[in-house]
């Protein structure tokens, strides 16, 4: 059985020209294009998305409220199909970076800080959708999101208004609140996972609990799979605390990847030899024919 951290990951270099043309219509139809929308729209300051994919958010940032933008995905194809969107969608704005790498590695500062203090090295807000299904360690994956949110939580504007509040904003999919659906999820999972790159049976909610991050509001639809939520930092992530939780978080994550690359290690030799066992049977079948063939009287 393989483990639901095993990474499928390198399947999205092979589908990055084809995935618009396969989910546009779906996501239109059950409403993901509207929460997508929706989400986006809400975006303000110093942006991050993590696992930008083909850019399917794009169109939707309202960039009057965006001081930078720094999109990563870890697909090279998947980020040059978001690239070359983003230039079509918005040829104008000069403040978008493209990162390819994981958000599970450290990132580079927002390319506009606000002010010198340290308290705005951070990213007001972090945005990813659709991507806890395809990432090793997905608790561990939002704490290394958390850990690059800004820490001036609540501060005051030049006009005296209150800036809004650093958060994470998720869209997501993943198990359901009946049995039966969430039965024919875990059915269908590990082929979906080979072909696609997305375990699309995780649970969704306990990935946010395990991952301590204080969850600001959740919503649920489609039977309880589509998850929209909206996280902040802990209180243990402020102040004097921050520094150890963020050594914490990465600790924890160099564990998590060392075991991710042991079992994709452990994965393809136990491939090798189902492959060189299947090779071998397939020579033993052709001779064993030969020798059937010899075997049979030889007309006169």
């Amino acid at each position: 059985m393989i483990p639901q951290d095993f990474d499928f990951s390198d399947r999205f270099d092979a589908t990055a020209g084809q995935l618009d043309k396969d989910v546009d219509f779906v996501e239109w139809l059950y409403g993901i294009t509207k929460l997508r929308r929706k989400l986006v729209q809400q975006a303000h300051g110093n942006v991050f998305e993590a696992a930008v994919g083909t850019g399917r958010n794009s169109e939707f940032y309202d960039l009057r409220r965006i001081t930078s933008l720094t999109l990563q995905d870890q697909s090279e194809e998947m980020l040059k199909v978001a690239k070359a969107k983003w230039r079509q969608t918005h040829p104008a704005y000069e403040h978008c970076r493209f990162i390819h790498g994981s958000a599970l590695e450290p990132l580079p500062r927002p390319t506009r800080e606000k002010t010198n203090t340290p308290q705005d090295e951070g990213y007001d807000t972090i945005i990813a959708t659709m991507s806890l299904c395809s990432t090793p360690g997905p608790s561990l994956f939002l704490r290394s999101l958390a850990g690059h949110l800004s820490v001036g939580d609540v501060a005051a504007e030049d006009d005296g208004s209150e800036h809004e509040p650093a958060r994470i904003l998720l869209l997501e999919h993943g198990r359901s609140y009946y049995s039966l659906l969430n039965y024919l999820l875990d059915r269908t999972a590990l082929a979906h996972a080979q072909q696609h790159g997305c375990w699309w049976n995780r649970d969704i909610g306990k990935i946010v609990e395990e991952s301590g991050l204080e969850v600001i509001s959740t919503k649920r639809q489609h039977f309880g799979t589509t998850w929209a939520l909206e996280l902040g930092l802990p209180a243990e992530a402020k102040g004097v605390k921050r520094q150890k939780w963020l050594e914490d978080s990465r600790q924890k994550i160099a564990v998590m990847q060392a075991d991710v690359a042991e079992a994709h290690v452990k994965w393809k030799e136990r491939m090798r030899k189902q492959e060189e066992a299947r090779r071998k049977e397939e020579a033993l079948e052709a001779w064993r024919r030969e020798q059937r063939e010899e075997m049979k009287p030889k007309e006169v």
